[in-house]
């Protein structure tokens, strides 16, 4: 085949059962576009037929009144040679179904990337009353830059208030469905949210939290099982993790978050709060080691070492040594000895070493020498914050780090030989009066990389900015951040508004981001009368809208008043951020 209408086949996306997925060019333009066809020739029965071209036209029509970055753009929906097709956007990337099959695990910065843009395009898909109903690793693209675009509209439902009370064909696939779908039930918004953490728990474990052998088992387990901790599949994960896991995968819709934007925040600061976490790629799931980690029993803590009189130096504590067990008395083995020796002669060539000054990069101020800075680690930390200028606290000054005697187990202070000297903030401190960071000692860290001047500034101001998810590295507004070039994201949260998220790509030079304006939290009122065409008043307010009619409101409670041909009718509504739908017969 050489074109379908007036595209030009160039190669094959993909097949299925029911069509085939091409490459074309639009000649009049010469814009590459994929289209999706469905064979309706092979079809005998004439309303499956209809049935298959009605799903394609669907998802034409649904995707079609959307308009976002994130969602599949459709230019064009037809019939050619016996072929149903659409033309939508090519996008020249993976799906995240091949990325996850792979057999390197997705980052972390990457996963919370995908699954923002997927929150944010889900959530303008059902402010405008339309669920996608299969979210699944399949249906999410991304694009060569790593822009996220979802795809198959074709059993979306547009939500509005006349089907509200009607149930629905089961429709999906089973993995990735709520409970409230799979059972056959009215669903809104929240049932994508449900698919969403389904797909987070996957990245996050490289397991599915349902499965099993027979549709029916899976139905079963949705409905009524609760899935595995997260953290028996991967040992890195914490309890805040899986506790937003838990949450984004409720079996009733009112349990879930309010939004999906919400659920990926909510994970985004749990993951922030997390050290060490990590995705696992499928089916590499690593289990706690023992029950004794999993009950979280105490853990010998070593004594803290007294530093020498004369300078501060690093220390490696040694390992802590094996319990005593009771054995049968033996023979005493030469090996001990020797090795005590060894450790005796090693601890004395350490000490001489150091009063000679022959340690680099240990004491505060000494730089390393070249070999040691290029072999040195950049610190995860390598985001330096300043707030406007304010009075140093003298407290802050003098204020030395103090070793955490409740951790776990030793942990070796050669790491921390490379920390840069500072206070760490806490989250509920107001940082203009928090020590930065030292520039040069940041950059003799970092390998010599530069920093650069980002200033963030928001409205109204006082907004918390976490970088990089890195909850010890924040800011208030208006402030400056201080990072090298990259792409870094940023978190701004502030009570009483809805959280907002920026992606900075900063180069050679400083420069001042545009103000971010915070918004309050708001609901859409999906709003139909019987007979159409009424105009509309909130709180006795006129709407500049006639029913149908889609208001964005703060969250409340609302009297709304209806009225058309001398005829009125009031009912009360509560506003939430999930789109509420009231239809009012006349």
């Amino acid at each position: 085949m050489e074109t379908i209408g007036r595209y030009r086949i160039a190669g094959e996306l993909g097949r299925g059962a029911m069509g085939i997925v091409y490459h074309a060019i639009d000649p009049a333009i010469g814009r590459s576009v994929a289209i999706k066809t469905i064979r309706i020739r092979d079809i005998n029965d004439t309303q499956q037929r209809d049935k298959l071209r009605e799903r394609l036209f669907r998802e034409a029509r649904s995707a079609g009144v959307l308009s976002h970055p994130n969602i599949v753009t459709i230019y064009d929906m037809d019939e050619a040679d016996d072929l149903a097709y659409i033309a939508m956007a090519y996008v020249n990337g993976p799906t995240l179904e091949k990325i996850l099959a792979s057999d390197k695990p997705l980052s972390g910065a990457a996963m919370l990337r995908i699954l923002r843009q997927t929150a944010s395009a889900l959530d303008y898909a059902h402010s405008r009353g339309i669920v996608h109903r299969d979210i699944k690793p399949a249906n999410i693209m991304t694009d060569e830059d790593g822009a996220v675009k979802i795809t198959d509209f074709g059993i979306a439902k547009i939500t509005t208030a006349s089907n509200l009370t009607q149930t629905s064909t089961v429709v999906g696939t089973p993995n990735y469905m709520s409970p409230e779908q799979v059972q056959g039930l009215p669903i809104d918004g929240r049932s994508d949210q449900f698919s969403l953490a389904v797909i987070a728990y996957e990245i996050l474990t490289g397991e599915r939290p349902f499965t099993g052998e027979h549709l029916s088992t899976v139905v079963y387990k949705i409905v009524a099982e609760q899935p595995s901790d997260a953290q028996s599949l991967n040992a890195t994960l914490t309890p805040q993790i899986n506790q937003v896991l838990r949450r984004g995968l409720s079996k009733k819709p009112e349990d879930r978050y309010a939004s999906c934007s919400n659920f990926v925040g909510a994970l985004e600061m749990a993951c922030a709060e997390s050290r060490g976490w990590k995705t696992l790629a499928a089916n590499t799931s690593a289990a706690l080691p023992t029950e004794s980690v999993r009950r979280a029993e105490p853990v010998p803590v070593p004594q803290p070492v007294a530093p020498p009189t004369k300078r501060p130096a690093a220390v490696i504590l040694p390992p802590r040594p094996p319990a005593a067990v009771p054995a049968k008395a033996s023979k005493p083995s030469i090996l001990v000895p020797v090795l005590l020796s060894i450790m005796v002669v090693a601890a004395v060539a350490s000490v001489i070493t150091w009063q000679a000054g022959l340690l680099p990069g240990v004491f505060p101020g000494q730089s390393p020498s070249p070999a040691a800075a290029s072999t040195a680690n950049i610190p995860a930390s390598d985001v330096k914050i300043e707030a406007p200028a304010a009075s140093p606290n003298p407290s802050d000054a003098t204020t030395s780090p103090v070793p955490d005697t409740t951790a776990p187990a030793a942990v070796s202070t050669e790491s921390q030989a490379t920390e840069p000297a500072f206070k760490k903030p806490s989250p509920l401190t107001n940082t203009a009066a928090t020590p930065a960071l030292d520039l040069a000692s940041t950059q003799r860290e970092t390998g010599g990389v530069r920093l650069q001047d980002v200033w963030v500034n928001t409205n109204p101001p006082g907004a918390k900015v976490v970088v990089d998810n890195d909850l010890a590295q924040f800011c208030q507004t208006p402030c400056m951040i201080h990072a090298p070039s990259g792409i870094h994201h940023l978190t701004l949260s502030q009570a009483g508004y809805e959280n907002e998220y920026r992606e900075i790509r900063v180069g050679d030079t400083a420069q001042d981001l545009p103000t971010v304006t915070l918004r309050k939290p708001s609901g859409t009122l999906m709003l139909s009368t019987s007979p159409p065409g009424a105009s509309v008043r909130v709180n006795g307010e006129l709407v500049p809208q006639i029913t149908p009619a889609q208001i964005v409101l703060p969250p409340g409670s609302y009297s709304i008043t209806v009225e058309k041909g001398g005829k009125s009718q009031t009912q009360k509504v509560d506003i939430q951020q999930n789109p509420v739908y009231l239809r009012i017969p006349l």
